[in-house]
């Protein structure tokens, strides 16, 4: 027997609910009910869509990952090649003004009618002042686009794994109430990051500024403080990863749905740490390979299009067109693997609540009592009123 057979729901008493469209996924406040087993004996695990309903192996996370892009690309696929394309032309047109501005500026140091050296001090820092904001700014504008992304897939992966396929404009709804608590989780948890790292890095440019002896002392210090707060980032992305998946399917608020994720990944942390590090090495790797060949070409070809001798007019142009080029492709691929990712986490917030809290049993009693007739079903996501393993604090 394969996962892929078609199941059949048996027999069993409907629960009396008011009628709605098959197939449809609401969302009402009370969570759905555990109770007797499906079925009596041991039966395989029924397959309504996504995956089957039983705690899930890497193989099956790596393959769902991937049909969940391949099944509704316009619903996954789409919004997150949008938004990194708009995002990767803010860098590049960042980037390539600074460094156009920077040329023309060198270029004219020397000549009589140029720039005088306070000139081009003044306007280099104007333009790293302006590469900052666009930094910034893009990196405020990457986080929500991510948000966004991470809830859009995160709903798409749950209704999947029921057999139900929604639109773009289906999910979108059901991302109401819940947009701006996925939005504010990103911002905060990436405002904290960059507040920790310039935190030490002020405190390390303070004691480095001493003298020569203060100054090794804060490059020591410096690389000890780099590795702890490396750890501590890996470890808060592990322990806080499910917080998106929360947000959007258990409706909880941000404080709320760090404690639950706190709380469901006591138990097979290395397992999850494992599957993302793995997912997220392979689309680095898979990155690079379609990236470097590319900058590569466009390096060349600016060479060949910029000789020698050439204005710094010229080869800013060419370093506008270079960088734009490769900001296009970097955000193609970039959008594919925002959904892989994606997808990985919902996947593995979805097999942690099956292995800690039977959820597999509550979604395969869900879909047997729509295929029975069923309507109105509650939501088999909500959390348990039980609390989760090992207490949610």
């Amino acid at each position: 027997m394969t996962d892929d057979q078609q199941w059949q729901a048996p027999d069993s008493a409907i629960p009396p609910h008011a009628s709605s469209p098959e197939g449809s996924l609401p969302f009402p406040d009370a969570p759905f009910a555990s109770g007797a087993p499906v079925a009596p004996g041991w039966t395989p695990p029924p397959k309504p869509g996504l995956i089957p309903l039983r705690a899930m192996t890497l193989g099956t996370i790596l393959s769902a990952s991937f049909q969940t892009l391949r099944r509704n690309p316009a619903a996954t696929l789409g919004p997150a090649l949008v938004l990194s394309l708009v995002i990767a032309l803010i860098q590049a047109l960042g980037s390539a003004g600074f460094w156009a501005h920077y040329l023309g500026a060198l270029s004219s140091l020397g000549n009589p009618t140029g720039s005088s050296p306070t000139g081009f001090t003044a306007g280099l820092t104007s333009s790293s002042i302006g590469l900052l904001a666009t930094s910034l700014g893009s990196g405020a504008l990457a986080l929500i686009a991510g948000a966004i992304v991470q809830g859009i897939v995160t709903l798409q992966v749950a209704s999947s794994t029921l057999g139900t396929r929604l639109r773009l404009s289906g999910l979108w709804r059901r991302m109401r109430g819940r947009r701006g608590a996925v939005i504010g989780w990103a911002l905060l948890s990436g405002g904290v990051a960059l507040l920790a790292v310039a935190v030490i890095a002020g405190v390390l440019i303070a004691i480095g500024s001493a003298g020569a002896v203060a100054l090794v002392v804060a490059v020591l210090l410096g690389l000890l403080l780099g590795a702890g707060l490396f750890v501590v980032f890996v470890w808060l992305w592990v322990k806080l990863g499910f917080v998106p998946a929360i947000i959007v399917l258990e409706r909880a608020s941000i404080r709320a749905a760090m404690r639950r994720s706190w709380a469901l990944t006591r138990a097979g942390f290395w397992r999850i740490f494992g599957i993302r590090l793995l997912v997220a090495a392979m689309i680095a790797v898979a990155t690079n390979i379609v990236t470097t060949p590319i900058s590569f070409v466009v390096t060349i070809a600016g060479g060949v299009l910029t000789p020698t001798g050439s204005t710094a007019a010229g080869a800013g142009q060419t370093l506008v067109v270079a960088l734009i080029v490769t900001q296009a492709v970097t955000a193609v691929i970039s959008a594919v693997g925002l959904v892989l990712s994606a997808s990985t986490l919902a996947l593995l917030y979805l097999d942690q609540r099956m292995r800690l809290e039977g959820l597999d049993l509550d979604l395969a009693r869900y879909v047997e009592y729509r295929q029975a007739g069923a309507q109105d079903l509650p939501d088999p996501y909500l959390a348990p009123e039980r609390a989760a393993p090992g207490g949610a604090g």
